[in-house]
């Protein structure tokens, strides 16, 4: 089942050096806002819950979604990119944030590195 962008609670997190939203559902392509891109995330095959694959669609090992204000190039160009464990930074928040709660800060908070 997909789900408006709107419904859904966020957490902020870093990828591949970008700063994006994640949630754990599929996310209506329809519902998106204007000027973010949407992408979905495969997990391993051991079902650990590590991110591996960034795509415009995911059908096998479906972990979830991404919503970001910067295109990945790779994934634009070629539907798919792979990512390594220290590419995906967790923001380690406890609860998330709904998507117009982001839109009304006009952009992502920053997200501390560790």
């Amino acid at each position: 089942m997909r789900y408006s962008a709107d419904e859904l609670y966020y957490e902020e997190i870093i990828v591949l050096g970008h700063r994006a939203l994640f949630t754990n559902e599929r996310i209506k392509r329809d519902t998106v806002p204007l000027g973010w891109y949407l992408y979905e995330v495969r997990h391993d095959d051991e079902c650990q819950g590590i991110p591996c694959e960034i795509a415009k669609g995911i059908l096998v090992n479906f972990w979830g979604s991404l919503l970001m204000k910067d295109a990945l190039t790779e994934v634009e160009r070629d539907g798919f990119q792979y990512i390594d464990e220290g590419e995906w930074i967790d923001s380690n928040i406890e609860e998330g944030s709904l998507l117009n709660e982001y839109l009304e800060k006009g952009e992502l908070e920053h997200i501390s590195v560790p």
